[in-house]
């Protein structure tokens, strides 16, 4: 115990087993993933019942998974652990049995019991341990300060406004009510995220990813700088089925960043590109990662209708990346990969088309108004259905049971992550403490909608600091959001500017954790790249203020007309002009005063205002004329 609390700032490590402990954990994980798809097909059991059994197959999982702190034997389960197992697996049995007691009592009337209070002070302690132990103190601190906030504010000189609360009452609404632990982070991550954590898990032990590598190279592979191109769509494809942006770099990185490496790009750009690239996935529909589910319970917003709107964003985003490499693959004269190396785009996909259909009833389910959980199960039969298309890649019963076992392993943080949010949920409920910080914003941010976004992009980079995506956009838009509302910000907008800067704190430093996985494998300066990225992102970073202050840029099928196609047109324009300044480059090389005109013409035409359109378009359409001019010139006298 003693060498446990010296170490207990310490993150844990994940284990690396074998034996009998790896088959207990197999079990556990498999029958957890046979649970979900019962409960969300066939089962009408109560909500309630099902978010503490989730979580309770998550707490032990995560005590089997994860050491204490790092430096401890990886290779087994200790038998303190194993207790620790035990423990939470019977806390959480006992809590199952209780439930349709909690859902009728009346604290006055029918007040907690001894073992009810053992239960929850297990429950809400194994959440913050596990927690610390899958991603070290910053997400668990940020739970217990408002724990003790709940606890000891009113103690605070001058907090007139917090009144002394029990601590029987704290644990009463932390655990027993849907108020705390079992609010909407947890709800969404027992329901569409699992499931959909799960759909990724089956599309990539299905052969899917090799399809998906193939496609790239036989779309983007020929043309100029063609190995970063290849990196944008491969990562494009991956990240918008798992939306992690430290998975997708592992995945697709370490065949793009060496094949970009090989063409002429240097390590910092080859990393830079891979991880902003595997970071987008998660806001690109149709999936968009776990935060856009979460998305659906907060801010009470159909999927499909989050899905649409994101949409243009999201193809602004990899347009800018898109350019940036093609613009950097003309300045240093690289070519695309040889056609000799490259899969013929017809026989490609003669082969994987099967892999496509997954999506297709994805998407066609979502827009026939069935739930997403009910759409992720249709995809994961479909993804089985069409691996047994070719011999190759037919899913056997390992194969199976082998992404039953990811899927549950994959959603233990994102789960933990989202059981803390609920404390930090609980923690501005009870104590009126979420009010306080919205007048905190707009005092800070002077009352004004642009001071009020920065200060939500700050807290949005702060809190994600090698968060998982999901736990960032949970706590920040319980601390910020409301603040946008009282400014006439839409819902749409409001959470969606969430998602975005809870998704680009992977490339943001310090800790830019998708920047630190492109650079093991680019064998480059992490910090560097994670800097290197913000740069080539910059357009991402631009894109939310402005479909805040132009809401034509999310796209509403309801309300489409010539006024949006104008948008989506001086939009596209923009981002290619911004990132013609940002390389230096259009038709050739452009001066200083060539890029900054570039760069301001392209914020011009991203801005919401017609005369701004048009004088952005006016120097953009000069520039691009004397590059071609240029361009012709120099062509002619090559040729003479």
């Amino acid at each position: 115990m003693l060498k446990y609390l010296a170490n207990i700032k310490k993150e844990g490590q994940k284990r690396k087993l074998t034996g009998r402990d790896k088959k207990i954990i197999s079990v556990i994980a498999i029958a957890m993933s046979l649970y979900q798809l019962w409960q969300s097909t066939f089962s009408s059991i109560q909500p309630l019942l099902h978010y503490c059994i989730h979580l309770t197959f998550i707490l032990v999982l995560g005590y089997m998974l994860y050491t204490p702190y790092e430096g401890c034997d990886r290779t087994k389960v200790p038998k303190f652990d194993y207790v620790l197992a035990i423990l939470a697996a019977l806390s959480g049995i006992y809590y199952a049995t209780q439930v349709p007691r909690y859902l009728l009592r009346w604290p006055q009337v029918d007040p907690l019991t001894t073992l009810d209070v053992i239960a929850g002070i297990i429950l809400v302690l194994f959440v913050i341990e596990s927690t610390k132990r899958t991603m070290g103190m910053v997400l668990p601190s940020i739970g217990i300060i408002f724990l003790l906030y709940a606890l000891f504010g009113h103690l605070i000189p001058g907090n007139l406004g917090h009144r002394q609360i029990l601590p029987i009452d704290v644990l009463d609404q932390l655990v027993f009510t849907t108020n705390g632990i079992f609010t909407s982070p947890i709800v969404v991550a027992s329901t569409y995220v699992f499931l959909f954590v799960l759909f990724g898990s089956f599309f990539a032990n299905s052969g899917a990813g090799d399809f998906f590598y193939k496609f790239s190279m036989a779309v983007a592979g020929r043309y100029t700088g063609g190995a970063g191109k290849v990196a944008v769509v491969a990562s494009a494809l991956f990240g918008t089925i798992n939306g992690s942006p430290t998975a997708n770099v592992v995945t697709t990185g370490s065949f793009t960043i060496p094949m970009m490496k090989k063409i002429g790009y240097d390590p910092l750009f080859a990393g830079a590109v891979s991880a902003v690239a595997s970071t987008g996935g998660g806001i690109l529909p149709p999936i968009m990662g776990t935060a856009a589910f979460l998305m659906v319970e907060m801010a009470g917003i159909p999927y499909l209708e989050i899905a649409v709107a994101a949409a243009l964003p999201g193809i602004l985003y990899y347009l800018a990346l898109g350019m940036m490499v093609h613009f950097r693959a003309k300045k240093l004269g690289l070519t695309g990969v040889d056609p000799k190396e490259l899969p013929p785009v017809g026989k490609t996909l003669k082969e994987g088309f099967p892999f496509i259909l997954p999506l297709v009833v994805l998407v066609a389910m979502l827009m026939k108004g069935y739930t997403p959980s009910l759409a992720a199960v249709a995809g994961i039969i479909t993804v089985v259905a069409a691996s047994y298309f070719r011999k190759e890649t037919r899913m056997s019963l390992q194969s199976i049971l082998k992404s039953l076992e990811d899927g549950a392993l994959q959603a233990v943080i994102v789960s933990l992550s989202c059981a803390i949010a609920g404390i930090v949920i609980n923690g501005l409920m009870i104590t009126g403490l979420g009010g306080k910080i919205a007048s905190l914003v707009l005092s800070i941010g002077g009352g004004s909608i642009l001071g009020a976004l920065l200060i939500t992009a700050i807290l949005c980079t702060i809190l994600g600091m090698g968060m998982p995506v999901a736990a960032a956009y949970a706590l920040t838009v319980s601390l910020a959001v409301p603040s946008l509302y009282e400014l006439g910000i839409t819902p749409m907008a409001a959470h969606l500017f969430v998602v975005y800067f809870s998704t680009l704190s992977a490339i943001t430093p310090p800790v830019a954790v998708a920047a630190y996985a492109a650079a093991g494998i680019a064998e480059a300066n992490a910090s560097k790249i994670g800097w290197y990225a913000c740069w080539m992102g910059i357009v991402s970073f631009i894109v939310p203020f402005m479909f805040v202050f132009q809401p034509a840029l999310l796209l509403d099928v309801n309300n489409f007309g010539l006024d949006t196609v104008w948008v989506m047109a001086t939009s596209i324009l923009g981002v290619i002009s911004i990132s013609a300044g940002m390389e230096g480059w259009l038709k050739n090389k452009v001066g200083m005063v060539g890029r900054v005109l570039l760069f301001i013409a392209g914020l011009m035409m991203m801005y919401p205002e017609s005369i701004t359109d048009y004088i952005g378009l006016g120097v953009f359409a000069v520039i691009f004329v004397m590059q071609t001019v240029k361009a012709k010139s120099k062509n002619s006298s090559l040729a003479s």
